[in-house]
């Protein structure tokens, strides 16, 4: 059988070639009802565009890198999938990548490399915001968007949550319970730990760091077994943790110890993955950031600039939330009934 052409579409359509490659490879200069139209007439003969002819005439692959840290952590995933989801309605294609937390080395290769590929955008997760390679890219011509971290100075578009305010809710919450000995959970001193130190600071009372290493489960774990290491009285009563991940470590530690989450020990995560909170022995208090639409927010943010080389960069910030369940509860082991803040 021979393969359908744009005539063929055309045809069928009841439009001109030029219509049909219009639709193709530039869709914003057709009209919705003409675009569907001739998208139906594609679709019933099974005509399949050519990319990399269409490469060749547009000068672009409609092909966007995804750099995320961590392929094990449920959030990148879910920022993948949004991100997707945004492509696919926008008839690109997402090519995606990992690094990992701290491969400064990996990350420098990665970025070298994709400096010479023929990209039409970049969404990434850096270990440094600051690296040379991201301003070379952008230089080249290809629109660069930072995912979940802000960007000093405005160099790039980023796409994140608001992490010191949702270290402040995490806080908040957790000396609304009645907690004052707090600590917090995690491999740098970030946004959110300044937020939840700031609380802390604020209410009269100190925030314990406590180095989880890294930011998977292994590191929840680690700290866990510290914990359940120390008396009732050199112990915190609640712990925010940077991520899920690190909240379900820890939680599976202590339970395998014996101790009670939260009677022993509240404990809150931070992104409210549903696969990070299965892994708990108990249900997962968390500090919510939309990871569906922070993907796609940054392919839309991309989209945009890859059409308007003239636009300033901007930086997208959504707010967390809180969602209460077992994992923490007030000195009294009341579960509190407020569910977003």
């Amino acid at each position: 059988m021979a393969r359908a052409t744009i005539r063929d579409v055309a045809r069928v359509a009841g439009v001109s070639d030029a219509t049909v490659s219009n639709t193709v490879n530039r869709p914003h200069l057709v009209n919705p009802a003409t675009r569907d139209r001739v998208r139906q007439a594609m679709e019933s003969i099974g005509y399949v565009p050519n990319a990399a002819a269409r490469a060749l005439r547009v000068g672009r692959t409609s092909t966007l890198g995804l750099v995320v840290l961590d392929f094990g952590n449920p959030f990148f995933a879910e920022v993948a999938a949004g991100a997707e989801q945004a492509a696919t309605e926008a008839r690109a294609e997402i090519a995606l990548f990992h690094t990992g937390l701290g491969e400064h080395t990996r990350e420098q290769r990665l970025l070298h490399r994709l400096a010479e590929w023929r990209l039409d955008g970049l969404i990434i997760t850096p270990n440094d915001v600051d690296h040379p390679a991201l301003t070379l890219i952008a230089e080249r011509g290809t629109p660069v968007v930072v995912l979940a971290r802000q960007v000093p100075g405005g160099r790039h578009s980023a796409v994140r949550s608001d992490d010191v305010l949702g270290g402040e809710i995490a806080a908040r919450h957790l000396l609304d319970c009645g907690h004052r000995r707090l600590a917090f959970a995690g491999w740098r001193r970030d946004e959110r730990y300044e937020g939840a130190a700031r609380v802390a600071t604020t209410a009269g009372t100190t925030l314990e760091w406590l180095d989880t290493g890294n930011a998977d489960i292994a590191g929840g774990l680690e700290v866990g077994a510290r914990l359940a290491g120390q008396t009732s009285r050199q112990r915190p009563t609640g712990v925010f943790c940077a991520n899920d991940l690190i909240a379900a470590g820890i939680i599976q530690q202590l339970t395998r110890y014996g101790l009670r989450v939260p009677a022993d020990l509240a404990v809150i995560g931070f992104d409210d993955t549903d696969l990070a909170s299965a892994a708990s022995a108990i249900e997962l208090t968390s500090v919510r950031q939309p990871a569906t639409e922070i993907g796609q927010a940054a392919v839309q943010l991309v989209l945009n600039e890859m059409n308007d080389r003239t636009r300033q960069g901007q930086d997208i910030v959504f707010r967390p939330e809180l969602v209460v369940r077992e994992s923490t509860a007030d000195i009294g082991g009341h579960l509190k009934t407020t569910t977003r803040q």
